[in-house]
């Protein structure tokens, strides 16, 4: 059960928690498609199933970052996600972080998925970006109630002058555990391994060869 029905709850949080969604797990992001059924929140008569921006005085008191919208570093926008029912000790909900433009190909339009937990007055416990996914970077991320597997890739190729064609990789898993306290804990992380990431004609995008 989540802590949202506590009466000691805020208002404000609770109005804040309303708009994500609730999903089930184990939970897994491994695609495009399932990384939109999870950060597309909204119903748009036109564009359908689309996200759903978190106003930027929620990003500040509920996100808890600096440098909203920074000049140097691109504009962020932050969308709502799901609320996972991991613990009734504590709430937690996955956001998404996007950055427009960047300097460079690595951060260039680069998206995080931030796994932040609260306790039942809206005070954050813990935060941490599990997952980076670009052209440079791609992320799998499996939740269950054991904990937390990211698989993230980072494309190594040197110059990447045309798509669907094979791209060397490098690649390594992390795992986490949430503690009774809500504290996102690192457990372990796997040597770097070597691979190439290969065009999925049925899905277009690429994919690890396994």
């Amino acid at each position: 059960l989540f802590l949202t029905n506590c009466k000691a709850q805020n208002s404000d949080f609770k109005s804040y928690l309303d708009n994500f969604g609730i999903t089930n797990i184990p939970l897994v992001i491994r695609d495009c498609q399932s990384y939109h059924s999870v950060f597309n929140q909204r119903y748009d008569s036109i564009f359908h199933e689309t996200y759903k921006e978190i106003p930027e005085n929620l990003v500040t008191k509920y996100i808890f970052t600096n440098g909203f919208c920074n000049s140097d570093s691109g504009y962020f926008r932050y969308d709502y996600g799901v609320k996972i029912a991991l613990s009734s000790d504590f709430i937690s909900v996955l956001v998404s972080k996007l950055q427009y433009e960047g300097d460079s190909e690595w951060n260039f339009d680069l998206g995080e998925t931030l796994l932040i937990t609260y306790n039942n007055k809206g005070k954050i416990l813990s935060r941490l970006s599990l997952t980076k996914d670009n052209d440079r970077w791609q992320s799998c991320l499996k939740i269950t109630k054991q904990g937390i597997t990211v698989r993230q890739i980072k494309i190594t190729e040197p110059k990447i002058d045309q798509y669907h064609r094979d791209l060397r990789c490098e690649y390594w898993t992390t795992t986490y555990q949430i503690a009774t306290d809500g504290i996102i804990k690192t457990i372990d992380t796997s040597p770097v391994s070597i691979g190439i990431v290969i065009w999925d004609k049925v899905n277009e995008e690429y994919i690890l060869k396994e």
